[in-house]
């Protein structure tokens, strides 16, 4: 259930992820692009989901190149 403080964010990274790797990562949307990068959008819940997320990007040796915050649930 979203709270006040879920946000819907857009993250770049540097490379290319299957889909299959969305569960991996809070349930967002993974879309390759073509100039070799990896757009993944969706609801992350708080600020501690965040860095949990960039931790595992940062983890698979990703480079994180934009995150951005796109929107905010409460007001969808």
């Amino acid at each position: 259930m979203p709270t006040d403080d879920t946000a819907i964010y857009r993250i770049r990274v540097q490379g290319q992820l299957d889909e299959s790797w969305s569960d991996w990562l809070g349930e967002l949307t993974i879309t390759p692009q073509p100039d070799g990068t990896t757009l993944l959008c969706g609801s992350i819940i708080d600020q501690a989901a965040l860095h949990g997320i960039l931790d595992r990007l940062y983890g698979l040796n990703l480079t994180i190149l934009s995150v951005v915050q796109i929107g905010n649930e409460a007001t969808q």
